[in-house]
Order: C-alpha cells, then sequence, then structure tokens
C-alpha cells in the first residue's frame, strides 16, 4: 500500500495510528496480544521477562507496561500510545524464538527472568518444572549463557532450590524460623497415627508437614496428604503444612499459624 492509502484508511477512520508505522484496524479489539504486538513492531526487539511469560501462556495477566529487550542502537522511546518498558539488553540467539509471529524469549530465559521479577516468581518456576515445558538443565544452560543479566542473581537461588532433589532444605528453613522466632518444644520426624510427621509439638498435639518443591512430588502426594490430614484429626492433633514458597515469602503468616495452633491447644487442655 502507498502512503497516500495508509493516510487515507487513518483519516477515514477504518485504522488508527499506534506508532509511526504501526497501525490497527479499528475492527481489531486493543486486547493485550494487540498491545504486545504493537509494542514489538515498532521497536523490532524481544518480548521479554513477566510480558513474554504471559506470551508464553505461562501467567494469566500480562503486566501494564509491555516489556521488550532493544538493542544499543535503538531508541528506547517511542512515540507510541501504549505503555512500554524497554532495556537496552542483547540476548544469545540459543535464548530467542519466533513464537505467535513475534520475537520473544525462549521458555526458559523467560522462566528465569519472570521468576526473578514477580511476587509469585518461586510458583511460576515451579509449574514450569511441573508441566515438563522446561528442565532444571535447560534452566541452568539459559542461566550460564545470561549469568550477568539483570535478575539472574535471584534466578539463580531459585534455581539451586529447585535442583534440591529432597526436602531437606525447606526443613532447614524452617528450623531456621523457628529459632528466629524463638518457638520450642519440637520433635522432628515423629510418627503419629501411622504417620512420620515432620515436625511435632506432642504434648501440645500440633503436627507439622514441610513440602519442598511440588515438581518433586509422585502424583499419589496429594492422596497423601488427605489421609495424613485425616489421620491427624483423628487422633485430635492438628495438622499444618507449610510449603517451602511460603516459608520463603511469608515467614510471619507461616509462624502466626503455628503460634496461634499451639496456643489452642494450650488453652484447650487448661480447660479440661
Amino acid at each position: 500500500m502507498t502512503g497516500s492509502e495508509i493516510e487515507g484508511r487513518v483519516r477515514a477512520g477504518l485504522w488508527s495510528r499506534e506508532a509511526r508505522t504501526v497501525f490497527i484496524s479499528v475492527e481489531h479489539p486493543m486486547g493485550d496480544a494487540a498491545r504486545i504486538r504493537i509494542v514489538s513492531a515498532a521497536y523490532g526487539g524481544v518480548i521479554d521477562r513477566a510480558s513474554a511469560a504471559w506470551w508464553h501462556g505461562l501467567t494469566k495477566e500480562p503486566p501494564v507496561d509491555v516489556q521488550i529487550a532493544v538493542g544499543r542502537s535503538v531508541r528506547a522511546t517511542r512515540q507510541i500510545g501504549t505503555p512500554v518498558d524497554a532495556k537496552r539488553r542483547s540476548y544469545p540467539s540459543e535464548d530467542i524464538v519466533t513464537f505467535r509471529g513475534i520475537q520473544v524469549t525462549s521458555l526458559s530465559l523467560t522462566v528465569l527472568e519472570a521468576s526473578a521479577e514477580l511476587d509469585d516468581g518461586i510458583a511460576l518456576m515451579d509449574r514450569a518444572l511441573q508441566t515438563k515445558c522446561v528442565t532444571v538443565a535447560s534452566l541452568r544452560a539459559a542461566l550460564d549463557r545470561n549469568s550477568g543479566a539483570h535478575g539472574m542473581r535471584r534466578a539463580r537461588f531459585l534455581l539451586n532450590a529447585a535442583a534440591d532433589l529432597s526436602e531437606s532444605q525447606a526443613e532447614r528453613l524452617f528450623i531456621k524460623i523457628l529459632r528466629e522466632y524463638g518457638i520450642t518444644g519440637w520433635t522432628q520426624q515423629v510418627w503419629i497415627a501411622g504417620f512420620k510427621c515432620d515436625f511435632a509439638w506432642v504434648v501440645e498435639g500440633v503436627a507439622v508437614e514441610i513440602h519442598g518443591w511440588g515438581w518433586h512430588h509422585q502424583h499419589d502426594r496429594w492422596e497423601r496428604d488427605q489421609k495424613w490430614i485425616n489421620a491427624m484429626y483423628g487422633v485430635q492433633c492438628v495438622p499444618l503444612v507449610f510449603t517451602w514458597e511460603r516459608m520463603t515469602t511469608d515467614p510471619a503468616g507461616c509462624m502466626a499459624e503455628l503460634i496461634d495452633a499451639i496456643e489452642r491447644r494450650r488453652a484447650a487442655a487448661e480447660r479440661w
């Protein structure tokens, strides 16, 4: 099409100008996908971070600002109606893919960047590993290729935790938090109602299970947990479950629940 034909459609109200060389039909809904496509076309860069996570289907909501990586020779600002978070950075060719018609970071690098950036980043990485869309090995390779990039220190911490094939790391974290809050009286690896509990306050009747990363668990883990909870209630023992994610992001909330359970059981014992 010629420039005059394009301008004619704009003047007629058939198209709207979204950037210098980017137009959209007024019949096309201006949704989240359209915003990302507009930014991709206007900047010619690589959609990354949380925006890439949404584009890959890893998250339910995209960020308000469309996130994109641009080369050093590209202006980081454009006259564009869509809010943009443009960063000057380059990625190895192995970490760039064309998906749904635009260039985005690969799944592995996207998981690393988004996990480091989002509040629920731990859950994002855990889900990605559970669904096998990435592996620890692919994440490690992407991390090594981009080790100096912003956010990779946080990503490395999460990946190292994910690679721990036992829940011992989560149990050590729980003990650390207990000591920080001055909570005592607990015993590890206690058998109650035919189940070995990770931690228990035997006198008060409170049992705690510690969960690491979901992707390590077998498919029958959920059913086993339900049986454990029912068994604890059957012997009048309060069951509590704390995950590595919650202990990392909300240790105060975990300890508040634990302290409340212990105090309630002590108060009930005094009434009797």
